[in-house]
């Protein structure tokens, strides 16, 4: 056996799960937009498959079964797409548990290493040999982010877009302050997973649609840690990890979950909270309107210093505000 371990008792919890979830699993993995070709005969056949081997080796605790068949013979194109049915079908697994089980660092540690260890057998022992070009898309980080991405989605399709805008903004914010074209890649994939975590947030305080009671909140809040956590177990992301765990801290100290200020906290977090804010605030939400572009950058301006860092605060507004001077001036204009 090699990669993370699973308890017996955890084990058979979780292949019990998939057994009663199974048509449910397949049905979210078939419909990914990740895959090349949503809703093909050949992903359920293999979505089933895969699902068949993954209980076997939890009920005999044998952690080659699903290995083995994953390798056996396919062409470069098949072994490209199973790669990407088996990490959807493990991050679908993880929310889906965790959302109706409850938090688990087993089931989600196990089949995060799962993941990993199955894509590298694809790279290693398949594509490396027969496709050059298919292998580079294999190992992008790009492929796991997008199988993450589906998890999210499958818990909430407006989680999952706000994800996907913080991240543009946060490319964008790493551009306008300088950062290396590596540097606002990792800006862009931190602010594309820093809810990662709400993947195990209970269903009925993600989707609330009111605002959170005290407890509520607490459990909202502990989405960061959770993120970080499961970041950190994704070697191709892992230096992910501390920009999501802090994206939530304050300059001034008073924020979560470790209370850092200033400096201490990451340039990417502090990047990641004024987008991921931004974002938030003009953005509908079941109880509330979104903020005009100009009261939500008003309200960055006036959190300078104390929630949000100055330098990151001035490039999002050197971003968005020429916009916003055009479309006041063809205004003015067209008054006159």
């Amino acid at each position: 056996m090699t990669g993370a371990t699973i308890s017996r008792d955890a084990a058979a919890r979780l292949a019990s799960y998939i057994e009663d979830r199974r048509r449910d699993i397949v049905a979210s993995v078939v419909r990914s937009s990740v895959l090349p070709h949503p809703g093909s005969i050949g992903a359920n056949s293999f979505a089933n498959s895969f699902l068949d081997r993954l209980c076997q080796e939890l009920e005999v605790e044998d952690r080659d079964i699903v290995a083995i068949w994953a390798d056996a013979e396919a062409e470069p194109d098949e072994a490209f797409e199973r790669a990407r049915i088996i990490m959807i079908g493990c991050a679908l697994i993880s929310a889906a548990y965790v959302a109706d089980c409850g938090q688990s660092d087993e089931v989600i540690s196990y089949l995060a290493v799962r993941s990993s260890e199955l894509e590298k057998r694809f790279r290693n022992d398949r594509l490396q040999r027969k496709s050059p070009i298919e292998t580079a898309k294999l190992v992008s980080r790009d492929e796991v982010v997008a199988s993450l991405l589906s998890a999210i989605e499958a818990r909430d399709p407006a989680t999952c877009e706000h994800s996907r805008a913080v991240g543009m903004w946060c490319g964008r914010i790493a551009k306008m302050i300088g950062m290396t074209a590596e540097q606002q890649m990792s800006a862009a994939l931190a602010g594309t997973l820093h809810d990662v975590g709400k993947i195990a947030t209970p269903a009925e305080v993600l989707l609330k649609a009111g605002p959170l009671d005290s407890e509520e909140w607490e459990t909202m809040r502990a989405h960061s840690r959770v993120g970080a956590k499961m970041l950190e177990r994704i070697p191709s992301l892992r230096d992910l990890a501390p920009a999501v765990r802090a994206h939530h801290e304050r300059v001034d100290g008073a924020g979560y979950p470790d209370n850092l200020e200033g400096s201490s906290i990451p340039i990417v977090a502090r990047i990641v909270s004024v987008a991921d804010s931004f974002h938030a605030m003009i953005s509908k939400r079941p109880y509330r309107q979104a903020l005009p572009v100009a009261l939500a950058l008003a309200e960055l301006r006036s959190g300078i210093g104390t929630q949000w860092d100055s330098v990151v605060v001035e490039a999002m507004l050197d971003i968005v505000q020429p916009q916003g001077v055009t479309r006041a001036l063809r205004a003015v204009r067209g008054a006159s």
